[in-house]
């Protein structure tokens, strides 16, 4: 698994640090390799070694997070139990938030479509 996630967040951030910057168009003529280097815009290669220094620290971080789960749940499975509900908390707001956000969305989407189908409350027409 640390593997697959290694290899996840290693490609995410060779994609990030290889996005292209904004150049004007050129004529096409061969290119020196110092050239291209002094046209990377120093963001580019700070968001590549962001990018590589989270995934670095992921990587290191995942091995001692999954012994301490590993001894709490054989030790403890109380204490596991309580700690995944903790764990698990944002993401459960963050679920909660992504549906109240795509209802309210359907919601003005079906109350426009209505609205211009000429379906409006006679009541309010005054």
């Amino acid at each position: 698994m640390k593997l697959i996630l290694a290899a996840f967040l290693s490609a995410l951030t060779l994609t990030a640090s290889a996005a292209p910057h904004k150049v004007r168009p050129r004529r096409h003529r061969p290119v020196k390799t110092i050239e291209v280097v002094r046209k990377v815009p120093w963001q580019t290669v700070a968001a590549g070694g962001m990018a590589a220094g989270t995934v670095i620290a992921a990587y290191k971080i995942s091995d001692g997070v999954e012994d301490g789960l590993k001894t709490v749940a054989q030790e403890k499975p109380e204490a596991f139990t309580d700690s995944l509900s903790v764990l698990t908390w944002p993401l459960r707001w963050a679920v909660l938030i992504a549906l109240l956000c795509s209802g309210y969305f359907i919601w003005c989407r079906i109350k426009k479509y209505f609205n211009t189908k000429g379906y409006k409350n006679e009541d309010h027409q005054k």
